[in-house]
């Protein structure tokens, strides 16, 4: 019982604690997801291409401890100085920032 309940939760922070995108993105979100990732550490992240697929416009929900103490406009601009280049070829990018 120990060793199954040690496992289970061995599993649950692995997958809590990955940065390995999820399956199922497209090759926008995965690429935008593993930079997040990277240069962040978050622990959550959401990417979605709400642009029909066309790689336009994403949604970002993202939380990470390096966002603690900064104002939601501060963590906004963290995001996008990641994220510069890919926001070149978009029309739009939404954002939901905390740091919880």
């Amino acid at each position: 019982m120990f060793v199954s309940r040690f496992a289970r939760s061995t599993a649950i922070r692995r997958a809590l604690y990955t940065t390995e995108a999820p399956s199922g993105l497209n090759a926008g979100e995965k690429h935008i997801y593993e930079k997040l990732s990277q240069a962040l550490s978050p622990h959550k992240l959401r990417v979605a291409d709400v642009s029909g697929g066309c790689g336009s416009m994403y949604a970002i929900d993202i939380a990470a401890a390096k966002f603690e103490g900064t104002s939601i406009v501060k963590q906004h601009r963290m995001v996008n100085d990641i994220l510069k280049e890919e926001i070149k070829g978009m029309h739009g990018l939404q954002l939901k920032t905390s740091a919880k």
